[in-house]
């Protein structure tokens, strides 16, 4: 009897070893699964905090210098705007859920086998293009995030797809191309090129807005916008070169407003000023063989961004209600 429970007891710790060594969590993972707060119905973790504001303070480490989080006198500065910012970021993924349960996808769409295997199967893509599950959780933790957050988010997106495929089923999307293309055709896009000029930290706005009243000038007098294309003192959108369909309800609606407002070809815009800098359009030749080339990836344009529109109109209406635990936690002490 004895033989048989030593043999016993060390079956069970091979098993007790082996499941160590494929689920083991680091200290903070065990913190990142506590409940910070709720939104939208939905348990809030600290995993998901702490990824949004890791995330926000190295941007604005690139933003505003690599050194301000060193001090607590130079943190102190930035605390206001990476608190508004975290805080406004962290409804992101419960604004679509939000979103998904009015249109009748709730906890068990999210939870289904179909949304698991999804994610089960994007999750072993990612382990095999890094080699192997342990260099995957290194990459992922590089990134603030864990594995248990990562299926989280791969999830909300599995069911924000199926929330773009109920609205096109209710009718409040476009679902076929033949209707999308008398859409488009009654005035609901424009074949364009454009001149931008950002507005980074240290510019002078009145010059980058002077320089692209500049650009809009030289073109109402007859030069030709591919001469400013590829040059950076009078357009900084290196990766525009080529025009484009710019279609209603997708882009920023001062630049969709320009753009629709264009009527001939080589009419060109004021200059549409945005939160980043300045833009100015110039209408361009199309073609019928373009447009239906173009025609199934507008309508996966337009359709997600008729689906994050309802998810923004969401977004509106929810809050995170934080718990005493996560009202203790301050930002700028998150490792």
């Amino acid at each position: 009897m004895k033989i048989a429970l030593r043999i016993l007891s060390g079956i069970l710790l091979i098993a007790l070893l082996t499941t160590g060594l494929l689920s083991c969590k680091s200290q903070w993972e065990k913190e990142g699964e506590k409940v910070i707060g709720s939104c939208a119905g939905y348990d809030v973790l600290y995993e998901e905090l702490r990824y949004v504001t890791l995330s926000y303070k190295d941007m604005f480490a690139s933003t505003y210098g690599e050194d301000i989080w060193a001090t607590a006198e130079s943190a102190e500065r930035y605390r206001a705007e990476l608190e508004e910012t975290v805080w406004d970021m962290m409804l992101n993924n419960y604004a679509v859920l939000a979103a998904c349960a009015y249109h009748g996808l709730g906890k068990d769409d999210l939870e289904s086998d179909a949304i698991t295997a999804a994610v089960d199967g994007q999750i072993d893509e990612m382990i095999e293009y890094y080699g192997s599950k342990k260099t995957f959780r290194a990459a992922v933790e590089e990134m603030y995030m864990t594995e248990h957050f990562t299926r989280f988010c791969l999830s909300v997106a599995e069911l924000e797809n199926e929330l773009c495929y109920v609205l096109q089923d209710l009718g409040k999307v476009h679902k076929d191309q033949g209707k999308f293309l008398e859409w488009l055709e009654e005035g609901n896009y424009a074949y364009v090129q454009h001149i931008f000029l950002r507005n980074d930290p240290g510019d002078d706005p009145a010059t980058n807005r002077a320089k692209a009243e500049e650009v809009a000038e030289k073109l109402r007098n007859g030069a030709n916008i591919a001469d400013f294309i590829g040059n950076s003192k009078y357009n900084e959108d290196t990766a525009n070169l080529s025009p484009y369909y710019l279609v209603r309800d997708v882009y920023d609606p001062a630049i969709e407003k320009a753009a629709l407002a264009l009527r001939f070809d080589g009419d060109v815009s004021s200059v549409v000023e945005t939160e980043n800098g300045y833009y100015v359009l110039v209408r361009m030749e199309s073609s019928t063989d373009k447009l239906m080339l173009q025609l199934p990836t507008l309508l996966t344009s337009y359709q997600w961004a008729k689906t994050e529109a309802v998810v923004e109109e969401f977004r509106a209406k929810i809050t995170l209600e934080l718990n005493e635990y996560g009202k203790s936690i301050d930002l700028l002490t998150i490792q």
